[in-house]
Parts: structure tokens; sequence; C-alpha cells
């Protein structure tokens, strides 16, 4: 199945909404406004063509990101799964709802600065260790262990059984 992707740069035109999903997953959505410029001969200078207003939604540690960096005017750039949605409303109105499912999300630095802190992952986000990682610390372990000092043969390299050449002392 083929997935429709982009990038939308913009402004933040809504404040951030966060909630959690009923499995505790948090969840941000906010809205991104797009305005098309072009260079209009006739005036002499550029002009807004139209606005583009996608609903933007973050999942998981995105979306706390999101809700403590962004804020509702802020240049950004935000790229994700395009995604169409019908609705109806109660009032029996209907439309579509264009959605962009966004995978990461930043101000444009193209139009000012920001500073980056670094998050610790939650201890949610951190993968279980399985058992071949379990295996592999533990054959790393071994290896550590195995080697000799340096200091204690004086540079000399030690050799593995059967590296050396037949006929050599042991």
């Amino acid at each position: 199945m083929n997935e429709t992707v982009a990038t939308l740069v913009g402004n933040v035109a809504s404040d951030i909404r966060t909630t959690t999903s009923q499995a505790g997953v948090p969840i941000s959505s906010f809205r991104v406004a797009s305005t098309t410029r072009r260079f209009d001969r006739g005036r002499g200078g550029w002009a807004d063509v139209d606005t583009l207003y996608v609903t933007v939604v973050c999942w998981r540690g995105l979306a706390e990101h999101v809700a403590e960096s962004l804020a509702k005017g802020d240049p950004v750039v935000v790229h994700g799964r395009m995604r169409m949605r019908q609705w109806t409303g109660e009032d029996g109105r209907s439309g579509t709802a264009v959605e962009l499912e966004a995978s990461t999300a930043g101000h444009d630095l193209s139009r000012g600065v920001s500073r980056f802190t670094r998050a610790r992952p939650r201890d949610s986000e951190r993968p279980g260790r399985s058992e071949a990682d379990e295996l592999a610390e533990r054959v790393a372990r071994e290896a550590v262990d195995d080697e000799p000092a340096s200091a204690d043969n004086g540079g000399a390299t030690s050799a593995v059984a059967g590296d050396q050449p037949s006929g050599a002392a042991a």
C-alpha cells in the first residue's frame, strides 16, 4: 500500500491541544497555516494567494515535545503521512479534513533561531533487552576478561592456539 508523505512549511495557527488515548498514549494536535506566495508583476511585488490549513497530529514522545516546544504563531516545518478524512458534524454538515500524521516537527530555522534540549527517554520508550542483547554483552565481557594486560606482557601480543607456525616453540 502506498502512503502519501508530505513536508509542510507554515505557521502554527492554533493552540497546541494535548490529550492521552485510552491506552495512555500522549497525543498532541494543532493547525498549520501554509500560505502560497507569488510574485505579482502587475503590482510589482509579492502577494499571498491561497492559505492551506492542515491539522497536524503527533503521537507519543513527539506529542510531548511539540506540546513543550511549539506555540501559536511559531514558524514550523512538519513531515509525515498525509490523510484525507470525511466528517459529519452533529448539525448534519459534512466536509473533508486534511490531516498530517507527523513523524517529525520543529521550528523553521530559515526564519529564526532555536535552542535544542535533548529529552531523556521515558522508561516505556526504551526497548526491552532481548536474549540476543544479553548474549552479545556476555560475549563482549568474556572477550575483555580473556585479553592479557598489555603492561604484564611487555607489549607482546598473545597468540591464539593454532596461530603459531609449525615447529615454533610454545
